[in-house]
């Protein structure tokens, strides 16, 4: 067999052709194709497209905010844990943003120049209630910002701009999904009439705003438009209480003595029981966001996770106690604890939950592992087992940004000074079951 020559045939003239007059190889046609957008319409430059991505992120960073503090006033519970998911989802989304943003834009996160962009953002927390919120934002908002996004999607550079790109295609999943979720939680208000002529009205005005500020990507027409607010705009208050809905009988119930561990089957009972009632300690974590907006980014994403471990938390108890043949809407709910907290300010609100709760649960949730595994069931070990992930996680949140928590409000106590004493009115209230409420 004839050995083939490794030497390289010289180059032929055509190829060694250079300046403007040299055409573009079949390759390098085909790359220069691959790297404009699939509408063949001129791309997006980068100013405009740092600008279209810095509206989004407003969009979603905006929502999350006042969604943490209606999580507490929600009182649907489905609609209440569909906020608590929308709260992670969106924090995932912004910092996928911020990632793509502090690389062409500094600083990364911009206050957008469009008034009427920030208006409706403002506006909208001011709903008359719960189903009026929903409506604006997932009928209203959210489906102008997928037809921004998949829009964006196709204008910008495939290849030039593909960070951007991997942002908006992860964000869309979510978000288009989030919808198929919701709406289902829409319609079933509209039958039970639940959605009033308020909240309509409502619907209407937000609708209006987004026009306003010719959609999500402002890039539609803006049409002179009245902007009134209907009769039921109610400004948005953090709440000091939260709500339940109907189905739950049991409200204001107080700690009683859970069985003794020895009755393994008692007890557990009561374990997973009290484990439906972890939307408390989410709703805890919304208002302390939703109390302390000039904490770093980087607290409000930690935090958004915090809060939707705890819904999660809260749906494993329900999840194990309809395995059981039992109603969780039956549980007693303890609002009084979230009362209780709220009275505080942000900063002892967290060290109470997060230096409180939090630490002092580990001995008993390994002991429960322990049980579960002595007893053979398996989901409770594991739901158990997971729990303690989180916590954990949870626990080391709390000794991160505690100290940012006591220097933004200028806390003269060192940080072991501050949590002892804060721990002595867990110990002697939340301990004991004997909380202090002040009344206003």
């Amino acid at each position: 067999m004839k050995k083939r020559s490794t030497s390289r045939a010289a180059p032929t003239r055509r190829a060694r052709a250079k300046g403007p007059s040299a055409k573009p190889s079949r390759g390098q046609r085909g790359l220069a194709k691959a790297n404009l957008p699939a509408t063949g319409a001129e791309p997006l430059d980068i100013d405009a497209n740092r600008r279209l991505l810095n509206r989004y992120r407003f969009v979603l960073h905006e929502s999350l905010r006042l969604l943490t503090g209606w999580l507490p006033k929600a009182a649907t519970f489905e609609l209440k844990c569909e906020i608590g998911r929308t709260i992670w989802e969106n924090a995932l989304h912004v910092n996928a943003l911020y990632l793509r943003l502090r690389e062409i834009q500094s600083p990364a996160f911009q206050k957008p120049t469009d008034a009427a962009l920030v208006t409706l953002m403002e506006e909208l927390p001011n709903a008359p209630d719960e189903f009026a919120l929903a409506l604006g934002l997932y009928r209203v908002v959210t489906p102008s910002l997928i037809a921004a996004l998949e829009s964006h999607e196709t204008a910008t550079f495939p290849n030039s701009d593909l960070p951007s790109v991997y942002a908006i295609k992860h964000a869309l999943l979510d978000l288009r999904a989030r919808l198929a979720r919701v709406e289902p939680l829409l319609e079933h208000a509209a039958r039970t009439g639940k959605i009033t002529p308020a909240a309509l009205a409502w619907a209407e005005y937000i609708s209006l705003l987004l026009t306003a500020c010719g959609g999500v990507s402002g890039l539609g027409k803006r049409p002179e438009i009245p902007l009134v607010a209907p009769v039921g705009r109610a400004k948005f208050q953090a709440p000091r209480e939260a709500n339940r809905d109907e189905r739950f009988s049991n409200l204001a119930a107080d700690f009683s003595a859970m069985p003794d561990e020895t009755d393994y089957a008692g007890h557990t009972v009561e374990e997973f029981e009290r484990y439906s009632t972890e939307m408390l300690a989410a709703e805890t974590v919304g208002l302390v966001m939703f109390l302390a907006p000039s904490m770093p980014w980087e607290f409000e994403f930690d935090s958004a996770r915090h809060l939707y471990d705890e819904v999660r938390h809260c749906l494993m108890g329900y999840e194990w106690m309809r395995g059981h043949g039992m109603d969780p809407f039956k549980s007693p709910q303890y609002l009084h604890v979230f009362k209780w907290r709220s009275q505080f300010p942000p900063v002892m609100q967290y060290c109470l939950l997060t230096m409180g709760n939090e630490v002092h649960a580990f001995p008993y949730r390994h002991r429960r592992v322990e049980a579960h595994k002595e007893s053979g069931d398996r989901l409770s070990e594991q739901f158990v087992r997971y729990d303690i992930a989180d916590e954990t996680q949870h626990v080391r949140f709390g000794k991160h940004w505690l100290p940012e928590l006591l220097k933004q409000v200028g806390e003269k106590r060192s940080l072991e000074k501050y949590t002892a004493d804060v721990l002595k009115v867990w110990e002697s209230q939340y301990r004991t079951g004997k909380l202090t409420i002040n009344v206003e």
